[in-house]
């Protein structure tokens, strides 16, 4: 039988190839091999940035195998830092800082000319969308987003998580149809932005600082009379069609006093007064405020129980 001799350069792609397979469970194997060594790879069937891979020479050019990921490892430190502090800022629940530590991680990289990593844009974009209730940050996390998905491989986590994100935005308008096209559009959130069922809303009243006196509880009751709610949803459903906010405050401050009888055989009586309106510039909350105002004051003008001085401001919440 004739023996078959194995060249030095079959055993040591063998050998690779073991150390590979038994690293699977660590993080990554990187051969350090270069693309020179493995001449049956094409261009075309190398993997792409955030593509899996065995080891660097399955990369395509100028990225590295990391974590059986092929990475980039041309990166901006700064830029990097402030990418890192968006997502502690993120975590603690901070989502407009969030957004602006991303914002500056995106400026450090322009500075430093260096092309912008999609996971640093991808984190922007969620960032933003978190931080929707400002109408701006939501059409411009909408676009991030978009960029995102154009930028990373179908089937990816960061692809995914993009989406996730993009769904979150489903109730301020976005338009899902132009996810559909293959570059970043002008506008995104050209759809009427979804309400809750006005029979679902609440009306809450507290009070700052708090009223220990016993009748104060008349307040929030005529407060929660049905045809009261109705009235402050009234108000609610404008606010939300102007400023697209889930929930609107308004507060206004009152005050109680005893004002003694002229005559000795009469008891004096209670009178609750409201704080003048404080000037508002014009846009949802200032309406907001007068449609409040409108259903609050006639009816505590009419007030009957109250038989204690306080004097509070009344923050009424509806959403």
């Amino acid at each position: 039988m004739t023996e078959r001799v194995v060249s030095p350069r079959v055993w040591h792609l063998l050998a690779w190839f073991l150390v590979c397979a038994g690293a699977a469970g660590l993080a990554g194997c990187d051969s350090h091999a270069k693309a020179s060594d493995n001449s049956s790879l094409r261009a075309d069937q190398k993997s792409k940035e955030y593509e899996s891979c065995g080891g660097t020479l399955h990369c395509d050019a100028d990225l590295r195998c990391v974590e059986r990921m092929c990475r980039r490892t041309t990166r901006s430190a700064v830029g990097d830092y402030y990418a890192a502090l968006g997502q502690a800022l993120r975590t603690s629940g901070d989502v407009q800082g969030a957004a602006a530590a991303y914002g500056q991680a995106l400026g450090h990289y322009d500075s430093e000319k260096i092309a912008l990593p999609p996971d640093v844009d991808c984190a922007y974009g969620s960032a933003l969308a978190a931080a929707k209730a400002k109408k701006e940050n939501a059409e411009l996390g909408a676009r991030v987003l978009h960029r995102c998905i154009l930028a990373v491989p179908a089937g990816s986590a960061l692809r995914d998580h993009a989406f996730a994100d993009l769904a979150t935005l489903n109730d301020v308008g976005l338009d899902p149809l132009v996810l559909g096209k293959a570059s970043p559009s002008d506008a995104y959130l050209t759809k009427a932005p979804s309400a809750p069922s006005s029979d679902k809303l609440t009306v809450d009243v507290k009070p700052t600082p708090a009223v220990t006196a016993k009748t104060y509880q008349v307040l929030p009751d005529a407060l929660a009379a049905p045809d009261v709610h109705a009235a402050l949803v009234a108000c609610w459903q404008t606010y939300n069609a102007a400023s697209h906010k889930d929930a609107m405050a308004v507060t206004i401050g009152v005050k109680t006093s005893y004002i003694p009888s002229e005559y000795e055989d009469e008891s004096g009586v209670f009178t609750l007064k409201i704080d003048p309106a404080v000037a508002l510039p014009a846009g949802p909350e200032a309406s907001a405020d007068g449609c409040v105002r409108a259903v609050v004051e006639p009816l505590f003008k009419d007030l009957k129980g109250v038989r204690d001085a306080f004097q509070t401001k009344l923050t009424i919440t509806v959403k």
